[in-house]
């Protein structure tokens, strides 16, 4: 209890940081970190401009059934008509009736119209964008104008389409683009006309995204969802037509019920890898034994060691918690995916360990000697994994570091709980399957039929003497005391050798050392299956050859009861009570196994069955030269296809993939890539523009009379002529061009002032509106004395600083009409940094410095992830060309170079995730075997099968972004578990080359093939039935890759490699050996003779010291007599 104690109490610890567990979903922290370019330009962009409209849109489009008297260029019908511009009233009208509940600040229960959350850059009206503005969004307006006679001028779409900067300009009196409200026109040379060609109408919804008003906004965004999936979507099929829709919180939304939505496949995927486990390493009795099925299920230890990687999952999160970080969902998903597979992987190879160890050595010490057996490839793959993952929180990737950080930590954790804590539960219930007790029940005790038939259940000796012994598992080949039914050890041994002879050699009286085990495949010895092919020769004690299989060493070999018992401890030879002796099986039907408890018979498991499969088929077959000519070319084809497949990779993640089959969004991401005819805006951000006539900032921005050739409006206008390549779609909205244009005294009715006093007007030297607009629309005399700003420009055609500080506030003021076009208020109100501690309103203007200004031009529309990578990549290579040659610093900024910035890097990411980690792997190893030779092949077929991954992530149709980074993180640390063990019982065996991969085969190929192989296949096959297209695609096809070629260069490349030209043995290299441990091991390169045929391996001997320290004085301690308790307790 101690044991299990101590790791309760280090993970209740750990747990203790889950009071701090914070999950973070904002894409925004997930995959860019603080110190990043796109963040610093989206905190300073916000800093100065405050923070960007959030958006929700609808896209009203027509099918093939839609009625219309243009077909588009597209084939499908054109949408401006009469029919389907009220309808887009009618749509129209239900938005603005809308309300969305929410609580206030205060606590009270509100509700949000539009027209409370919409941005409204002059005040009153929403900037709503949408062609229904062409007529102000009033429906009236639109329906009296088309009733007007042909003759007269009307507001006709087709009249609006050609004059959308005069006549039909916005209800808040912004000029409305066709561009940005229309959708699906051609853009090349067969384009006619926006009323034959346009196929939708594209309705743009700014949302104010200031923090106080974002629970309102929230609040009305969730009922326009609702109100769009029924209502609208029921209007819109009604009229054959298409709606697709968004709102800024959809995405966040349908991610978080993506995650439920495939909650019951995840949970499936790990009860069915948890069902594989119990049964993996249950066994199935004769029919004889039925019940001793109900003993053999040892389903309480894989629950046991399932709830370890459990406890080691949980207390990662509580540990990196505790210091501060924040968890994501990818992490909750992986994680435990990859931690049971590493878990599962060191679960099945310490039990292997176990059950090869010689039964007739006390329990506790038999643990000992696994551990020390089977620690050193553990630990040798565990330290590889947790620096691998260490060294992948260099990343700068917030998600993909944080991933890596908790998943080292829960390797590590992982580790320390199965060399302790799982060891002692192994213990536990082997003593358990010794004493024929119930699996989760061990209070109940199970019979089984004697000789006779009868149900009996065994005794357990209460005699003083052998109380330790029984308690240690140590008085007989059952781990039992003595008994009162003949069950000594000379009562074994005599039936041992009836059993042996029943099989055709009577004569020899050699019983199977298979037989003296409880191991996997109870019919072969690993003496046997190392010597497989008789490759290397070997005598028994007769002086023949050694046998090929375990019966034919049965039949040569001497007693290997009689070796047992040479080691056995004190009592074991005999009688128990006095009892007599039984004779062989054939008193016992189905009985070949004549001892207590686990002993009752020949039982069937799927280790027995893939231990088999090792033996006598897998490592034969992979010694066969010809096989390995075969092996060695198709790996080599492979991995030359894969690295010629890598540079074709994408980069990238198509939200079509990241959302569930069914999302409303899906529809809505069609829409915008075949709809949209313009990207998003893009905003040029200058900062520290000097406004004095004698500085020449001014004329390096502007693109007037007087402006230099190449001044920053002049850039954008050239690169707006190459789109394919900058993916500038139009020139740059300038302020400085509109507002030296405004001052202008050419035009005398844009800047005006009030020479008089007036109270309308205010004081003398106010503005004066233009004449077309209040109050100077309604009372013409008012304004009748009102002036130009200036007689004539300054000398350089540029205004003085005190100029500008006085008439630029007044231009932001100035809204456009038809008397002056020029006028800034709505184009320009975001577009300089406001500061109220400025006298002029504008941050820097009063000591003729304007501190930041932004130019808006826009993308061109953006179809691909790749365009939106390269549109980013470009906009950032022409603010660097422009900032160098200007002098100025410019940056760019527009909304979605936040979330894309991550795949600028993603290649070089990737090479950081993968690299470091396989140097550090190979340094770990060289560190742990003293082998570089060795530490060389284990570096090769990582990078072969990392690789090989990457082609198989073409061939799958994986693009490369943090979530595959995350994948192919998690695949490095469980490749290392492929190959780990592998190589380092190759490193531990003895002989020729070919021998001792064909031992490390026995040896450890069951124990991967079942701990991680079939594990990671069962849980992977389910993902296949996900709803969500991200783990069908990133998590089902890409572990289903990494499982099949894991496996593929684990247990077929890897011992085909070592056996042409893997390193020397450790014992070959003189390192100090201690024969302490009694496990079979495969060995034909000693030539023991006899008894000696049992191989006493000491892996932890044999190892370098710095690699053996630590597993040796487990052994040791395990082999004492505190050790002994200690491990039971």
């Amino acid at each position: 209890m101690h044991v299990t104690l101590a790791g309760v109490v280090l993970i209740g610890f750990c747990l203790l940081g889950l009071t701090r567990f914070q999950l973070e979903t904002n894409p925004e922290h997930l995959w860019v970190g603080p110190s990043s370019r796109a963040a610093q330009d989206k905190a300073n962009y916000e800093a100065s401009f405050g923070p960007f409209y959030r958006v929700s849109q609808l896209i009203l489009s027509t099918t093939l059934q839609s009625q219309s008297k243009y077909i588009s260029t597209s084939g499908l019908p054109a949408i401006v008509t009469d029919d389907n511009i009220l309808l887009l009233f009618q749509m129209q009208a239900k938005v603005d009736a809308l309300r969305g509940a929410y609580t206030n600040s205060t606590s009270q229960n509100a509700e949000a119209a539009l027209t409370d959350v919409c941005f409204k850059p002059f005040g009153t009206a929403c900037a709503t964008q949408s062609v229904l503005q062409y007529w102000h969004m009033d429906r009236a307006l639109y329906e009296s104008e088309q009733k007007k006679s042909p003759y007269a001028v009307k507001l006709s779409p087709d009249y609006c389409f050609g004059h959308w900067a005069t006549q039909c300009r916005s209800a808040f009196e912004a000029p409305i683009d066709p561009h940005v409200v229309l959708g699906g026109f051609s853009t090349g040379p067969d384009f006619r006309n926006y009323s034959a060609d346009t196929t939708a109408f594209v309705v743009t919804y700014p949302i104010d995204s200031s923090p106080a008003n974002r629970a309102a906004a929230l609040a009305w965004e969730e009922a326009f969802v609702q109100l769009a999936k029924t209502e609208l979507s029921s209007m819109a099929a009604a009229a054959k037509l298409s709606l697709a829709f968004q709102a800024e919180r959809s995405v966040e939304d349908e991610l978080k019920r993506e995650s439920y939505a495939d909650a019951s496949v995840v949970a499936i995927s790990y009860l069915v890898m948890l069902g594989y486990i119990a049964l993996a390493l249950a066994a199935l009795p004769p029919p004889q034994q039925l019940l001793q099925v109900f003993v053999l299920s040892r389903a309480s230890l894989g629950a046991g060691g399932v709830l370890i990687v459990a406890s080691s999952v949980a207390g990662s999160l509580g540990l990196c918690s505790m210091f501060g970080m924040w968890s994501t969902l990818i992490i909750m998903e992986v994680i435990p995916f990859l931690v049971l597979a590493v878990g599962v992987d060191n679960m099945f190879v310490l039990a292997h360990a176990l059950a090869r160890q010689d039964p007739t050595l006390p329990l506790v010490t038999r643990a000992g000697l696994a551990l020390g057996s089977a620690g050193p490839s553990i630990t040798l793959a565990a330290s590889c994994e947790v620096l691998a993952f260490g060294l992948g929180s260099l990343t700068p990737m917030p998600a993909v570091r944080n991933f890596s950080l908790c998943a080292a930590t829960a390797v590590l954790l992982d580790f320390i709980l199965q060399v302790t804590v799982f060891m002692a539960l192994l213990v536990l219930d082997s003593k358990r399957l010794q004493q024929s007790r119930l699996d989760c029940l061990p209070c109940i005790r199970v019979p089984y039929r004697d000789a006779t038939g009868q149900w009996v259940y065994d005794d357990v000796s209460e005699d003083p003497e052998d109380e330790e012994s029984t308690l240690l598992g140590s008085s007989g080949p059952g781990g039992h005391g003595p008994r009162n039914d003949g069950w000594s050890l000379a009562g074994v041994t005599s039936r041992l050798k009836g059993l042996a002879g029943s099989r055709g050699n009577q004569g020899s009286g050699t019983a199977d050392p298979g037989e003296m085990y409880y191991a996997p495949q109870q019919e072969l010895s690993p003496t046997a299956a190392a010597e497989g092919s008789g490759s290397v020769g070997a005598t028994a004690t007769n002086g023949s050859t050694a046998p090929e299989t375990s019966q034919e060493i049965g039949a040569s070999g001497t007693t290997m009861g009689s070796a047992a018992a040479a080691t056995g401890g004190r009592a074991r030879d005999r009688p128990s009570n006095g009892g007599s002796m039984f004779t062989p099986a054939a008193a016992i039907p189905g009985v070949t196994k004549s001892g207590p408890g686990l002993l009752h018979g020949d039982k069937l498991s799927l280790q027995a069955l893939l231990q088999a499969y090792m033996e006598r088929v897998h490592a034969p077959l992979l010694m066969n030269p010809l096989v390995q000519l075969v092996v060695v070319a198709v790996f080599i084809t492979g991995l030359f296809v894969a690295a010629a497949l890598i540079p074709r990779l994408s980069v990238g993640l198509d939200q079509a993939v990241a959302l569930p089959r069914d999302s409303y969004l899906q529809t809505y991401y069609r829409d915008v890539m075949s709809y949209l005819r313009v990207g998003p805006p893009l905003f040029l951000v200058v900062e520290g523009v000097n406004v004095s006539a004698a500085a020449p900032d001014i004329n390096k921005l502007c693109s007037v009379a007087g402006c230099n050739q190449d001044s920053l409006s002049v850039r954008v206008s050239e690169a707006a002529l190459s789109p394919a390549s900058t993916y500038i779609a139009s020139p740059a909205a300038s302020w400085v061009d509109d507002f030296l244009s405004w001052i202008n005294p050419s035009l005398p009715k844009c800047c005006r002032l009030n020479p008089d006093d007036s109270p309308q007007l205010g004081p003398p030297g106010s503005r004066c509106p233009p004449p077309d607009q209040p109050p100077c629309s309604t009372n013409a005399s008012l304004c009748a004395a009102c002036q130009s700003c200036l007689s004539e420009l300054p000398v350089g055609g540029r205004p003085h600083a005190a100029q500008v500080s006085k008439f630029l506030p007044w231009f932001l003021e100035s809204v456009p009409s038809e008397g002056c076009a020029k006028g800034g208020a709505g184009a320009y109100n975001s577009a300089l940094q406001k500061d109220n501690n400025d006298p002029t309103g504008i941050a820097g203007l009063s000591q003729g410095m304007i501190t930041a200004s932004a130019f808006r031009t826009y993308h061109t529309a953006l179809n691909r992830q790749h365009d939106f990578i390269a549109a980013l990549s470009a906009a950032r290579s022409f603010t660097e060309q422009a900032s160098r040659n200007l002098g100025i610093r410019v940056y760019p900024y527009s909304v979605f170079h936040i979330f894309f910035e991550q795949y600028l890097n993603t290649r070089r990411d990737a090479a950081l995730l993968v690299g470091l980690p396989l140097l550090a792997i190979f340094s770990i190893c060289w560190l742990f075997t003293s082998s570089l030779w060795g530490s060389v092949i284990l570096l090769v077929m990582l990078l072969s099968l990392m690789i090989q991954l990457a082609g198989a992530m073409y061939m799958a149709g994986i693009e490369v972004n943090a979530v595959s980074l995350v994948n192919l993180a998690m695949a490095l640390g469980i490749a290392v578990e492929f190959c780990a063990h592998i190589l380092h019982s190759f490193c531990v065996s003895h002989g020729s080359r070919v021998a001792r991969a064909k031992a490390a085969l026995v040896k450890m190929g069951a124990p991967v093939t079942s701990g991680i192989t079939l594990t990671k296949f069962a849980g992977v096959v389910v993902l296949a039935f996900a709803r969500t297209q991200i783990f069908e695609v990133y998590y089902f096809r890409l572990y289903l890759a990494l499982v099949i070629l894991g496996a593929a260069h684990g247990l077929v490349l890897l011992p085909v490699v070592l056996s042409r030209i893997g390193p020397p043995s450790w014992s070959d290299r003189k390192v100090a050996a201690s024969p302490t441990s009694m496990e079979l091991e495969p060995s034909r390169s000693l030539g023991v003779q006899g008894e000696q045929t049992i191989a006493r391996e000491d892996a932890a001997g044999r190892l370098p010291a710095v690699a053996a320290t630590g597993m040796a004085a487990t052994a040791a301690a395990l082999t004492s007599g505190s050790g002994q308790q200690q491990i039971i307790d």
